[in-house]
Parts: C-alpha cells; structure tokens; sequence
C-alpha cells in the first residue's frame, strides 16, 4: 500500500506506460499542490530528469492545466546557471508534464529542518545567487511568486544554489489573486502587497528572499500565526522583528540588509536582485575581515596551506592503498576510498594542489579557498576537515607537521612492518543521511559503545563533516567494546562522516576512521620494551644453561648469556609486525561492529518506534548532548 508521500502502484503503472521509449521512471522525488515530480532517464539523451507531471485528475480542470503548462512555458524561456532548465514540455498518454534538470542535493527548506540556524557565510552564498537568478527573470518581466526554501536547491557536488518551480509566476507583473479571489503563494514567505492583492514587481520576490534569510540565519520565521489567514494579516499590517533582536549573533551588516529586505513598502527595499546581490557581497567582506566565519581563523600561511593539501591527500591515499590490496568492496564493510592515489601523495594521478600550481603560493590562503582548492582537486572533504583539525590542534604559532619526527616514523615502520597511519571502516546504509545521523547519535553515545561527542569538524555532518568521539576508558564492563582499538593500537579518539549516494538520496556512506599516528610511538616504546625484556630473560637462560661450564672456564658465561639475549630479543622483534597487524584487523573489526550496531538500531527504531532497551549489565552512562552539535536527540 502506498504512503501519502508515493505514487499509487496504478497511476505509476499507467504512466511509465505513458513515456515508455522516451522516459525511464526511477523514483518519487517530492510533490506538491501542481505535480508530482519524478526522478527519470531521458532514454534518448542518456541524462537524468526530473518529470513533473500533471495527474490527469488535476489536468480536467482547465485552470489547473493552464497554470502548469504556463509554468513550463515561463521557466523554458530562462536560461540562467541558478534557475532550473527545462528541456521539454509536452502530452503523452494524457499525463501533462515538463522535463527539467536534475539537481542531486537537497533544497535549502531541508537544510534549514536538518541543521537549523546556518552559518552567515553559507547563508550569504545563497542568498547572492538567488538574487542573481530572480534578477535575471525580473528584467524578462517574471517575478516567481513562491520564492520559498523548497524552491531553492542546493547542488551537492557545487553547492550551487538553484531556482526552480515557477508554477505560479507570472508575467507583466498582474496580481496575485486568481479569478476566485483566491490568494497564491507561500504565506509565510510572502510580501504585504502579494497578501492584500496588488500588482506586484520583482520586489515581492525580494521580500520573499528577506524572510528566508531571516529564517536561515535564526531558525525563526518573521511571522508566525495559527492560522494562514493570521499569518496574512501580519505581513499585511506588522512590522517584522528586526533579525539581530532574535539572533544578536548575526553580524550587524547582514542583518541590516535582511531587514531593509523586510521593508513593508517595496520602495523601502533594495530596488533590483543585482542591488541586493552587491548589498550581500559587501556584508560578507565585513564577515570575513572579522573573522567569524571561522571561528576566527580565516587565512592559512602557504605553509600550512601547502600542509593540509599534503596531508589530506596522504589521509585519501592511505584508503586507496588499502583498497587496492583487498580487491574487494561489498555492501556492508569496506575500507574506504574515493579516489585511487598513491603513497607519494598523488590523487587521480595528480599532485594536490600545493604541487601543481592549481593554486598559486601567496602569503595567506582563506580557509575556504584552501577547503575549496582540495576538493576541486579531488581529495575528499573529510580528509581535508581531518588534515585541518590537525593543524588547528598544534600550538599556537607551531607549523603543522607530523605527530612523529621522519626518523621515527622510518623506525616505526620497520618495526612494526607497515606504512598505515590512517584506518577506515565503512558501511552503506539503506536511509537518508539525517536517519543515519539520528542512528549514530543513538546507539554510538549510549551503551555498550559509550562514545562522547567531543566536536564536529569541517561544518555540521549533513554538509561533509566529522564527528569526533573520545573512546571510553577500561571498565569493568564484560561488554567493554573497544580493548584493541584504545589499548591495542593505542588511539584515543574516533571520527565518523557521512555521504550520500550520487544519485540515491535514500542510501548514504558512514565511515569511521582512527589516526593510528597517535599510537605509533607507544606501540613502538612497548615493544622495545618487551624485547629488551626478553633480552634479560633471555641472557638469565643462557647464564643457567650454561652453568655447568663455570669449573672449566667462567670467562666462558658470556656466550650463553649473550646468545639467550639476542635469541629472545630476535624472536620477540620479529613478532611485532605480524602482531600488531593483527591488532589493527581486530581494532579494524570493533569499527565495524559499531557500525553494524547502528544499522541494526535504526533498523530496530524503524520498526518499533523506539530505542531499543539496554541490556541489564551495561550501566547507562550520561550521553552528551546532542543539540550542541546537531545531532538530533531523538
């Protein structure tokens, strides 16, 4: 039986029917008061679109039909990189529908429900580009109308913003009621002229974008109301809260411009999109002169630049490496690696940026530039949010560089046979990435994996960032899960990230990782420890094997207690490789078991509705809280 949010299997039926031979339907991807829109293969052009169709009970209503073939017609005509194309609209089968780009993201409604309040920078980014696109469809004489956060898209691999659903736009600025007085729109979005009827212009839409940076920068709507008709009456006849009386946080030359947005009379509002655009631009060059867009840090020296590349790349390498050597990937447990590399560094068969000039040496890099540059390159997010976490955790006016000197580091890779600093573990799950986060926070922080959340790195965990958990101490727990982990390869902490799927919303990636540089050294020091151990014992053997020739010659002790010692310590250095690669595929195998917990979990909460109970001798430990970092606490 199909849920409120699928096509029936009939109507679904009827229409892959409809545009067999020339669309290929995949998926649902949302719906609304004008459609259904569906994932779909353009069978003769090889690409994927988004179909909005018609429901040929909607389409006998020929207001109804109207308004989503004028829809078509208006967005075909723009051609701009932050509106949505349109390929094609048509009939066929008696299903009305247009063809449109696919976007692979998520809308900025969703962002703002997953994350809450964004970061000013983030919020800014959007805004420009919507105001580009709005300023371009205003000068064609269009003006939207819905200018809402569902009706702008967010690219995952650019981070783009786009435009999309025109569905009642309309043209040479008429008004916004129909023929039945009935009023169009979003009403929480929408301007004092568009709520009373009047003839509007681009600064509707203007408005509209007002209140969404409103909310995307407070987790607050300007007005509230417990009914439309309310919340009509409030854009109509209230002034709107100023933005930093709800969010003191927001810059002061951000927020002016949001509510010179909010203006009630639309020549109180900034006169073009391409006004507001430069208006945003100059409020992000004070954001970034005073340093809150990173926590205060916003330029990296070329060094430290040239550091982070050199490591994130390492950190990638490292995965690849170990996946070329399984030569296998399954569905459940995998080490991870997006792209091939090698040991020196090299991505794609390419250097990281600091090596082939991508990006040219100056005194300083902005940190989103250095982010940026690295991800162009190929080198994944979370290893960037990792290499940068390293130099962010190095004393203040120390360069970045490794935990151990390169001598030491060769040492260490003899004795303990092998280069690996970096160990990964990953699962694919069948949910959205925010059902997998809701996961984690679950089971990881509760018993009997006892995680604490210390800090995210590289923006919230839906956006590409990491999540780092401190492993517990030893207890007296019999269900203690973490022996090799924290006290075989010695690492005191765990990271875990989340991707989704290219073109799969419904799957996503989690991959845990530990930085076994920590631990390299005391695995070292240990078992030179335990060789010079064995040396003793070794020597004290020879000595009592060789006893009985003290009568005929005492100088002669040495040689037994001399090869005792060098036998024993021989023997214990020669164990050391094969022992401690034993102890990362143990540590490597606790990594998955959480992962393979969690899965169960969210399976378990899928079903039951519940977490599910702990067993009676795992002591419930305090969790931290989730909030703090954006993880809901479900």
């Amino acid at each position: 039986m199909a849920t409120s949010s699928e096509i029936p299997p009939a109507e679904l039926a009827a229409l892959r029917l409809a545009l067999r031979g020339q669309y290929a339907i995949q998926r649902e991807l949302g719906r609304g008061g004008m459609g259904i829109v569906l994932l779909a293969r353009d069978e003769r052009l090889d690409r994927a679109v988004a179909l909005k169709v018609l429901p040929p009970h909607l389409a006998e209503h020929g207001e109804t039909r109207e308004r989503f073939l004028r829809e078509a017609r208006m967005a075909a005509q723009l051609s701009h990189p932050n509106i949505v194309p349109v390929y094609r609209a048509d009939e066929l089968g008696g299903y009305a529908f247009f063809a449109m780009g696919f976007v692979e993201g998520e809308s900025l409604g969703e962002r703002i429900r997953d994350r809450g309040a964004l970061p000013p920078a983030d919020v800014v980014r959007v805004l420009r580009e919507v105001a580009w696109a709005l300023a371009y469809a205003h000068a064609r004489g269009i003006v939207h109308r819905d200018v809402k956060p569902d009706n702008i898209l967010l690219e995952r691999a650019s981070g783009r913003a786009i435009v999309t659903d025109f569905g009642i736009a309309r043209a040479d600025f008429n008004p916004a009621l129909t023929q039945d007085g009935y009023v169009l729109g979003t009403v929480h979005y929408m301007s004092p002229e568009q709520a009373g009827g009047d003839a509007l212009d681009g600064r509707s839409d203007l408005y509209a974008l007002g209140c969404i940076g409103f909310f995307a920068l407070s987790g607050r709507l300007p007005f509230e109301g417990a009914s439309p008709q309310a919340i009509l009456v409030a854009h109509a006849t209230r002034e709107p809260p100023t933005l930093r009386s709800v969010a003191p946080d927001v810059p002061a030359a951000l927020a002016s411009v949001i509510d010179r947005c909010l203006r009630k009379h639309p020549g109180d509002r900034f006169a073009t999109g391409e006004e507001l655009a430069d208006a945003l631009g100059k409020a992000l060059e004070h954001l970034e002169h005073d340093g809150r867009d990173a926590g205060g840090q916003t330029a990296l020296s070329s060094d430290d630049a040239m550091a982070v590349w050199r490591r994130a790349a390492e950190l990638q390498a490292e995965a690849a490496a170990r996946l070329e050597s399984r030569m296998r990937v399954n569905d459940t447990r995998a080490l991870t690696a997006p792209h091939d590399g090698s040991r020196d560094g090299s991505v794609d068969g390419q250097r990281p940026p600091a090596d082939n000039g991508a990006v040219t040496p100056t005194d300083a890099y902005r940190l989103r530039d250095v982010e940026a540059a690295a991800v162009e390159a190929g080198i994944s997010q979370r290893f960037v949010a990792l290499a940068l976490d390293e130099l962010r955790a190095r004393p203040t006016g120390q360069a970045l560089a490794p935990t151990v000197s390169p001598r030491r580091d060769r040492l260490a890779t003899r004795l303990l046979g092998t280069a690996q600093r970096t160990l990964s573990v990953s699962r694919i799950f069948h949910a959205p990435p925010r059902t997998a986060l809701q996961a984690l926070g679950r089971t990881l922080q509760g018993p009997p994996w006892s995680l604490t959340l210390r800090d995210t790195l590289g923006g919230h965990p839906l956006d590409g960032g990491v999540l780092v958990f401190d492993l517990p101490a030893l207890s007296s727990d019999i269900n203690y899960k973490w022996t090799w982990t924290r006290y075989g390869v010695y690492v005191p902490q765990v990271r875990v990230s989340l991707s989704a799927l290219p073109g799969d919303s419904r799957r996503c990636e989690v991959t845990m990782t530990i930085d076994l540089r920590h631990g390299v050294m005391a695995n070292v020091l240990s078992w030179l420890a335990m060789a010079s151990g064995s040396s003793v014992a070794g020597g004290a053997l020879g000595l009592a094997v060789g006893k009985k020739a003290i009568a005929l010659a005492g100088a002669a002790l040495a040689g037994p207690a001399l090869g005792g010692a060098v036998l024993f310590a021989g023997l214990t250095l020669a164990s050391v490789a094969p022992l401690y690669r034993w102890g990362l595929r143990k540590a490597e195998g606790e990594l998955a078991a959480a992962l393979s917990a969690t899965d169960v979990s969210m399976r378990a909460f899928d079903i039951f509705g519940e977490n599910p109970t702990p067993p009676a001798h795992a002591p419930a430990l305090p969790r931290t809280n989730p909030a703090a970092v954006g993880i809901p606490d479900v």
